[in-house]
């Protein structure tokens, strides 16, 4: 059936800068905060007569008035499909082919940076579609992360994006860190994480044992989990055999 996608909201936002990372870098004079733009996009295929929902997206636009670090800046925050497209081998395909049409058209709009973090969902969470189909399964990590990666490959081949790299080379690489230099992004793992260390290096609190020592989230290409207990962070669900 017909594919249709629909852009269902765009709202202007403010992302406030959370205390600690706020007051640490106050001598730096780091933003208090980050307005941006949220627009959904959805995708429908007509299935015997009804367009039926298969895909969500999520991104957040952060524009050229912005503050550096989040100056063109677009963070694909949440991204979740059910399995019902059919044919359902096609699901990879055209998943990837709305994110590579939607990185050119940021790319032709002057952005020039885009994070995904790649993180499946917990057990029995959902980021948008809930109550999924039972015989749908969870991605893994490396699965999802081969998924993505894939698209932004084929984005290359096409000279739609540059560079692709990892938060950690980008920012984390011993020598280089510099916490202020890295998008502060609503719902981003760093973001939350971030204020956990801080609170542990005021509190004298190094090395094992520390939030700072806590394993991260691989990223990618610019990056993403949220779960239900405020540990946010792509959110990327429903991607199994797609």
């Amino acid at each position: 059936g017909k594919i249709t996608i629909r852009q269902v909201t765009s709202t202007d936002r403010k992302l406030e800068v959370r205390e600690k990372m706020r007051n640490h870098y106050a001598h730096k004079n780091y933003p208090e905060e980050f307005p941006y733009r949220c627009k959904c996009l959805l995708v429908f295929q007509n299935i015997d007569g009804a367009d039926v929902i298969l895909f969500a997206l999520y991104v957040y636009e952060h524009g050229k008035e912005n503050p550096l670090p989040n100056q063109r800046t677009v963070y694909i925050s949440y991204l979740d499909s059910v399995h019902y497209m059919r044919p359902r081998q096609l699901r990879t395909f055209v998943y990837h082919e709305i994110l590579i049409a939607y990185l050119d058209f940021a790319r032709k709009r002057g952005f020039a940076k885009a994070h995904i973090w790649a993180c499946p969902p917990l057990k029995g969470d959902d980021y948008i579609f809930y109550a999924k189909p039972e015989d749908q399964k969870t991605p893994k990590d490396k699965m999802l992360t081969k998924w993505y990666i894939d698209m932004l490959q084929e984005a290359q081949k096409r000279n739609i994006i540059g560079k692709l790299t990892n938060m950690y080379d980008l920012y984390f690489a011993p020598g280089t860190f510099d916490a202020t230099s890295v998008p502060y992004l609503e719902g981003d793992y760093f973001s939350s994480e971030i204020e956990s260390i801080i609170k542990d290096l005021e509190e004298g609190k190094t090395g094992k044992g520390s939030s700072g020592g806590k394993k991260s989230k691989k990223k990618k290409g610019g990056d993403k989990s949220k779960n239900k207990n405020g540990r946010k962070g792509t959110r990327s669900g429903g991607l199994d055999d797609s």
